[in-house]
């Protein structure tokens, strides 16, 4: 029996929805939900999933969703229970399936608090010891696999700090089931929605309520306070003022529950012509003009979103062909990308063996469908051969195996940028994450084109001085993508790897989407940067106005300080080049899989002398022994110029800027001592430069925030001769001199 029967929308109970979504359902078991080949994974973020949940409890509606009789033959994914990491085809012998064309997000984040499958690491909990945050029934909080420990309560999307997973992870030791960290609250008492869920609906309102009673009276809280990182239970220390509102919060879930129980969900059902993905007759096709209008009331779909979708619908198999890239161990390079972007880079790379086709590192809608199904002047037999042809080279560069794959091309670029025992000089695992889709493409393109198949040194230390430099002053990485995939494509083929590298370099400068280098002379001439002495009588620090051009300033001064400014980074404390100016440290640091997962990192940006001697002043009341009084005239905020530039931050173990807290670097590291020693190397910190931080640092550690002129002035010295130096070592190291001419600028 059709699904929908002789009408185009069916209602039907939330509840019925739901439990046929789960494979539950006993009025309609012989329909099974599942997702059409151009769905793409989960991707809802916490404070969408409380906030639809928060909507059910209240009672409010969340929409239509679409579905589409699916045909015999069609591709589909299964939802979350049903080896949804599987795709399969549609059988002609098997029970109606309903492709869920627009609802998925909604419907796995329902499915969370429903029926939660032992696989699934999303889990929805009810805090009934902390208060719900304004307009909302009750408190709720999400757990996933990357953490487990929850997220902030001001700011669901927002990371725990450290130091609250580690103090997680150690009162957890030795357990397997998480609750979520407190954060803040004074007290919390967290039960399993999808638990409470089950029992509301096993056991009847009031049994219901005792159970929970039962259970809230011997849970127990997380205890990250005065150094204890435990479990104790809370309700015995729980004022009796603060029980009621518990119960109040229990009776308003319940009632929440009876919402989701009365509520009911309009079904719109979808003609299937609109995934003819090969129609045409018009520039747009009939699927992108379909996500296009659905899309406008829901979570967008990107282009790249879509012409992966479309990908796995023309090729199932595709799908586990990512998902197997995207997750391979050791290496795991691959990593670097979200399957999206590993979809749309074997894409690219395949379109650079196609004659005529130009390069596009993010291609539109209608950019793909010309791209996979090129108009032919031939017969129609002449396109469609063609067509196949192409979608045959996207699923070949995405085989697991293969000199001419996505797999192989990765591997060859760990090889030769990547820090090993043999090459010291080479990108730690810890920075590949930096790299980024734009440059990633280029390195794979120069593997694909073999210029990395030859391990001289030369050549190595050609490419990673141009992944460092991208990273640092590359302006408009999109647009430099392209200038770089254009120049190896004009490219001679004598042309050597390091002249290659150059004219990229002096290409994208060319083209305003990066900034040329300078040498440490030019800039030690040009800027005096290491001296940071203000003509002012009345000030001492300086800020911005250092990168400041001044009318009068000849070209040349004006490109030095931008250069620098990009050195410098004034607008943030993270600077990735440290990772490789600290390598030979970076690389002991412990971690189990490569960056570019949504994981934690095992080091701090951490702040040479740390921002409670220097930051958060407001400048309001007396300015007198704050540092404030040392700003140079007109000057704003100097300070923040100077503690977040790279010459104030190092990297460092996690655990390691825990302990040090806010002890200044004479606490530090004034005594030289062995150890001592060996984290200035460590840290990129010079041994002549200590004298400086030690000048900077406070007299008394009790007293770090009062500061006088000699201070003030030592901190900017300091600051300003380490970024000089840690500049110089990445010019001389990674062989600038090479790139010494300055590119012609237009």
């Amino acid at each position: 029996m059709p699904f929908f029967e002789d009408s185009s929308v069916r209602t039907l109970k939330l509840t019925e929805w739901l439990d046929m979504c789960a494979g539950q359902s006993r009025e309609c078991s012989q329909y099974q939900v599942v997702l059409p080949m151009i769905q793409r994974g989960f991707v809802w973020k916490p404070n969408q999933i409380i906030d639809l949940w928060d909507s059910l409890l209240q009672g409010m509606p969340i929409g239509t969703l679409m579905l589409s009789e699916m045909n015999a033959g069609s591709p589909y994914i299964g939802l979350p229970g049903d080896n949804g990491d599987q795709t399969k085809a549609v059988r002609a012998n098997q029970k109606h399936l309903l492709g869920l064309v627009d609802g998925q997000q909604r419907t796995l984040a329902m499915l969370i608090g429903w029926a939660r499958p032992d696989q699934e690491s999303l889990r929805l909990w009810v805090d009934f010891g902390d208060e719900p945050p304004p307009g909302h029934l009750v408190r709720l909080r999400v757990t996933t696999r990357n953490h487990p420990f929850g997220y902030r309560r001001d700011n669901p999307n927002a990371r725990l700090t450290m130091d609250e997973r580690r103090c997680a992870k150690e009162a957890y030791q030795g357990k397997t089931d998480y609750q979520p960290h407190p954060n803040g609250a004074r007290y919390s008492l967290t039960m399993d929605l999808a638990d409470l869920l089950q029992a509301w609906k096993e056991k009847g309102t009031e049994a219901w309520k005792a159970y929970v009673y039962h259970e809230l009276e011997t849970a127990q809280m997380l205890n990250c306070r005065e150094g204890k990182n435990e479990l104790k239970p809370c309700w015995p220390d729980m004022p009796q003022v603060l029980r009621e509102e518990v119960y109040k919060r229990i009776d308003n879930l319940s009632l929440g529950f009876t919402n989701i129980s009365n509520a009911e969900i309009p079904l719109l059902r979808i003609n299937p012509k609109f995934f003819d993905i090969e129609n045409q007759d018009s520039i747009e096709p009939p699927l992108a003009r379909l996500f296009k209008r659905i899309g406008s009331n829901a979570t967008l779909l990107s282009d790249a979103d879509y012409i992966y979708s479309v990908l796995k619908y023309m090729m199932p198999e595709i799908h586990n062909m990512v998902e197997k890239l995207h997750g391979r161990k050791p290496e795991a390079v691959a990593s670097l990308m979200t399957a999206t972007d590993l979809a749309m880079s074997a894409l690219r790379l395949a379109a650079v063996t196609w004659e005529g086709e130009a390069d596009r590192d993010n291609p539109t809608k209608e950019n793909f469908h010309s791209m996979i199904w090129p108009k032919d002047k031939e017969a129609e037999t002449s396109k469609t051969a063609t067509s196949k042809q192409r979608q045959e080279n996207v699923r070949q560069m995405l085989e697991p195996s293969g000199t001419q794959t996505l797999t192989h091309y990765f591997k060859t670029v760990q090889d030769f940028i990547g820090y090993n025992e043999n090459w010291k000089d080479g990108i730690p695992r810890l920075m590949f994450h930096y790299l980024e889709r734009p440059l990633v493409q280029v390195l794979l393109r120069l593997a694909q084109a073999g210029y990395l198949d030859n391990a001289d040194s030369g050549d190595r230390y050609a490419v990673l001085r141009l992944a460092l430099w991208w990273i640092q002053w590359v302006s408009d990485k999109p647009k430099a993508s392209r200038i770089t995939f254009e120049t190896i494509k004009n490219a001679a083929p004598s042309r050597s790897l390091p002249a290659l590298t150059r004219d990229i370099y002096s290409a994208i400068v060319n083209e305003n989407a990066g900034v040329q280098i300078w040498s440490p002379n030019s800039i030690q001439e040009g800027l005096r940067a290491t001296q940071g002495i203000t003509h002012e009588s009345d000030g001492v620090l300086i800020g911005e106005s250092r990168f400041t051009v001044d009318p009068t300033d000849k070209d040349e001064t004006r490109l030095i300080r931008t250069f620098y400014r990009h050195w410098w980074r004034p607008w943030t404390y993270h600077h990735p080049l440290l990772l490789w100016l600290q390598r030979d440290y970076v690389n002991t640091l412990d971690i189990e899989q490569m960056a570019g997962n949504d994981e934690e990192t095992p080091y701090d940006f951490d702040h040479i002398l740390p921002r409670s001697h220097w930051g958060d002043w407001t400048g309001k009341g007396n300015n007198e022994g704050t540092i404030m009084k040392y700003f140079a005239p007109k000057e704003w905020k100097p300070h923040l110029v100077l503690g977040n530039a790279i010459g104030n931050v190092r990297v460092v173990y996690f655990s390691v800027n825990r302990q040090a807290g806010d002890t200044s670097p004479k606490g530090k590291f004034g005594d030289l001592s062995s150890e001592a020693l060996k984290e200035l190397k460590d840290s990129a910190i010079e041994k002549d430069q200590i004298p400086l931080w030690i000048a900077c640092s406070p007299t008394d550690e009790k007293d770090k925030q009062k500061w006088d002129r000699e201070r003030a002035a030592a901190f900017q010295q300091a600051v300003e001769t380490r970024a000089f130096a840690l500049f110089k070592s990445l010019y001389d190291q990674a062989r600038f001199e090479e790139w010494l001419e300055p590119a012609t600028v237009n």
